[in-house]
């Protein structure tokens, strides 16, 4: 198996180094550990692990799963030329030797698929903070993609070297980097098979370096500026309408219609600018034809507001009060606006498509390594 081991670790113990060592077992040989600014106390197990042949790659600080990932990606060409896939795996137990190794044998062969081991994290065993986040995770990759992945943050990944390029382009620099190239590698169509593995907690997950709150703000960072964009927009709203109301001098049912009028339109083009230039900006939303995406943005400005009207009226006939019915209505609305913006009406235009993958793997080249080599 012509397959590179890539390990991203911060402050690893002696799992590391049996991970390894169960790995070679299996018959894998190639292995580069990502050393993403660990504590000097591990300097000790690094240096066993080049003596035993390891690559061993050093970040003077901390840089992020996403960077580590990308430095080891960069610098299979120069260590393992003739290697055809990589697998990444995590240091922590929860990857097991012989869950890697199926991993590999699935991918083994296949140059345009990404082959990702996926967990049940469902089960009763995890902890309850990341069957939750799995469950969020999850359906938020379901309505962004069309597919189903149990597993969205799996570690466990393998890819053919042919995609190594593709991988370095694209964005994130912490955890937010696998959700990303998960779902882009979804949107562009390229094939994803999943392989069952063991699901492995340890003490609760206390070893995980993942911050709930801040990593969790970076992997969903669109969705919360969408968010705030529209709180924004519906201050704004209120606000523009109450001014109007308070000191335009007509008759009562003109006044309100001409404030709702004026301040819908005003903090509905509020929020087009702010989603175009601010809470889609990651997708370079913003390169895109602006009349284009203007037209798309009323469309559905238009669509989403006959939807809340109509279906608020249709609600009402359960009897439930009117307000409730209007919050869940508009909730419902929110989420399945901000996917269509998302991938529809913020986009550049055209699909995107699977990277070329002519030429085979020994044509790959590594044009973004000198960047995190020197990381």
């Amino acid at each position: 198996m012509k397959t590179v081991v890539v390990i991203p670790t911060i402050d690893p113990d002696e799992r590391l180094a049996k991970l390894i060592d169960d790995l070679r077992f299996y018959g894998l040989s190639r292995f580069i550990v990502v050393d993403d600014g660990s504590k000097p106390s591990c300097d000790e197990l690094f240096g066993r692990l080049e003596q035993d042949g390891v690559r061993v790659i050093h970040h003077e600080k901390n840089l992020g799963k996403g960077s580590a990932l990308k430095t080891g990606f960069a610098s299979v060409g120069e260590f393992f030329p003739e290697a055809t896939h990589v697998v990444t795996a995590d240091d922590d137990g929860q990857h097991l030797a012989r869950d890697i190794v199926r991993v590999v044998e699935r991918a083994d062969g296949r140059h345009d698929h990404v082959t990702i081991g996926v967990r049940d994290l469902g089960a009763k065993s995890v902890p309850l903070r990341s069957r939750l986040g799995n469950a969020f995770s999850s359906a938020y990759f379901r309505f962004d993609t069309g597919l189903e992945c149990p597993d969205t943050q799996t570690g466990l990944r393998a890819i053919p070297v042919d995609l190594i390029p593709y991988a370095l382009s694209v964005p994130g620099e912490r955890y937010e980097y696998e959700m990303n190239f998960l779902t882009d590698a979804a949107k562009r169509g390229m094939p994803i098979q999943m392989v069952p593995i063991a699901t492995v907690y340890h003490a609760n997950n206390a070893g995980s370096h993942f911050s709930t709150v801040r990593d969790s703000l970076r992997i969903y960072r669109q969705l919360a500026r969408f968010g705030a964009s529209s709180l924004a927009c519906a201050t704004i709203d209120l606000g523009l309408f109450a001014c109007i109301a308070a000191f335009v001098d007509l008759d009562v049912a003109l006044i309100a219609f001409v404030a709702t009028v004026a301040a819908r339109v005003v903090s509905g083009v509020a929020n087009f600018s702010l989603n175009r230039y601010w809470s889609f900006r990651d997708s370079e939303s913003s390169k895109g034809d602006a009349r284009e995406q203007a037209w798309r943005y009323f469309a559905l400005f238009v669509a989403q507001m006959l939807s809340s009207a109509g279906l608020v009226a249709a609600l009402s006939a359960t009897g439930a009060p009117l307000v409730a019915i209007k919050v869940l209505v508009d909730s419902v609305l929110f989420v399945i606006s901000y996917f269509v913006q998302r991938n529809w009406v913020f986009t550049k235009g055209a699909k995107p498509k699977a990277p070329s993958l002519e030429g085979g793997h020994g044509d790959v080249s590594y044009g973004l390594a000198g960047r995190y080599l020197a990381a």
